[in-house]
């Protein structure tokens, strides 16, 4: 009897656990999840290729369900799968939490035309939410049509090169820089060669002094002859330009061609540089010598030559000097109100050391100066005391020798 009681307990217990295991699946019903996409028929436009469609998962049930996907008469050669929500991996069973009024799980559906563009019609495939526990329990379903158009037939792809700043405007001693975009238009990498070059009105290279030259838009500031430039992907260039020095004014255009290594690609955009005319001044004497003789107390006199070099005239020049203490530098002008290109004035200058000036040399600096330009020059002045000492000096002596000989006079007559 004991044999007996006990094998019947076993018997129940049994029974119980497998009754306690089965039963979640037992509760389980078809109605727990529903799928729904607001999208579910669509043509797609003449280039594309492909589609991602939101599908939005709702549990209707109390407790979390795994559910999985499956894709039915998928049309050859089509790429469909279930992604997460950033399209980071594929999936294929998912747990869904249990929702009111949001959906608990949001994947995306992309769906991929094959390499060989299919034929124009529509293509149907479904897509079912099953249990992933039990195959026998199926969630939900949805069938999405896809209309595929005529395809659209590609141009050769291109470069493609342009600018935001093509003019630019200053003086003609100072560099440039103009920044340009290359986009390459063609589904492939290209490396492209730089040429810059400054034409006149016929296209015809200008005379040599010119400085053409391209930079990266952003990191190292070195010069760069190519840039390669990814598919469908822009890269911005600077281009360096420095006119010759004593360029005229005058509008000048700068030619940027861009041309792929194997030559199949070109493309150019003309820049503009507006020169402005900019006087220089030089500074010197009218002698070329840089040194003069000066007496203390007396005023001497010299000829300061001011010459205009540059592209453009210069206006209202100051003029002013730069002397030890005590000394008197006068221009005969203050100002010279107009220096043309390519011509020169000489200006007196008086300079007058002080009355107790120490015999040596002194430096004068004599500058002319515009709003936009100067230049100095500097004068060695040796100064000497003046001659009237040296008479005081020998009447001095001679009435001092005059003095002793009347005294001995006097005293040999006694």
């Amino acid at each position: 009897m004991r044999t007996i009681r006990r094998m019947t307990l076993a018997m129940l217990v049994l029974m119980l656990s497998t009754f306690t295991l089965a039963g979640p699946a037992f509760a389980q019903d078809s109605a727990d999840v529903a799928l729904d996409s607001p999208i579910r028929s669509l043509l797609l436009d003449p280039s594309e290729i492909r589609i991602d469609l939101d599908i939005d998962l709702f549990n209707n049930a109390d407790q979390r369900r795994i559910v999985k996907f499956e894709l039915l008469n998928i049309p050859e050669g089509w790429d469909i799968g279930i992604w997460n929500a950033f399209f980071d991996f594929r999936i294929s069973e998912l747990v869904v939490e249990p929702t009111e009024t949001t959906p608990g799980q949001r994947p995306r559906m992309r769906i991929r035309l094959p390499e060989t563009r299919p034929e124009p019609g529509d293509y149907s495939f479904t897509l079912v939410l099953a249990d992933a526990q039990n195959s026998r329990i199926e969630y939900d379903r949805a069938t999405f049509t896809i209309g595929v158009p005529e395809g659209k037939q590609e141009e050769p792809g291109t470069v493609k090169v342009s600018t935001d700043f093509p003019v630019l405007r200053g003086p003609a001693n100072t560099d440039y820089e103009f920044e340009v975009v290359i986009k390459n238009e063609t589904d492939e990498d290209h490396s492209f060669v730089l040429i810059g070059v400054a034409v006149d009105a016929n296209n015809e290279p200008l005379p040599g002094g010119w400085e053409i030259g391209f930079t990266p838009s952003f990191g190292e500031q070195k010069l760069i002859s190519t840039v390669a430039v990814r598919a469908a992907i822009d890269e911005r260039v600077n281009v360096q330009v420095t006119p010759p020095l004593f360029v005229a004014p005058g509008e000048y255009t700068i030619a940027v061609v861009v041309v792929s290594d194997d030559e199949t690609l070109a493309e150019n955009i003309e820049l503009t540089l507006e020169v402005t005319g900019r006087g220089e001044i030089q500074a010197g004497t009218q002698s070329g010598r840089l040194n003069m003789d000066a007496t203390a107390g007396e005023s001497a006199t010299n000829k300061v030559r001011f010459s205009n070099f540059g592209t453009g005239d210069l206006t209202n020049v100051e003029l002013n000097a730069d002397a030890p203490p005590q000394w008197d530098v006068e221009f005969e002008i203050k100002t010279v109100e107009t220096l043309p290109v390519n011509t020169q004035i000489d200006v007196g200058v008086t300079i007058t050391p002080p009355d107790n000036a120490i015999p040596g040399d002194y430096e004068i600096t004599l500058r002319g100066r515009s709003q936009n330009a100067t230049d100095t020059v500097v004068l060695r002045v040796t100064v000497s005391q003046s001659t009237i000492w040296g008479w005081l000096g020998i009447v001095l002596v001679i009435a001092v020798l005059g003095a002793l000989m009347g005294l001995f006079w006097r005293l040999g007559r006694r």
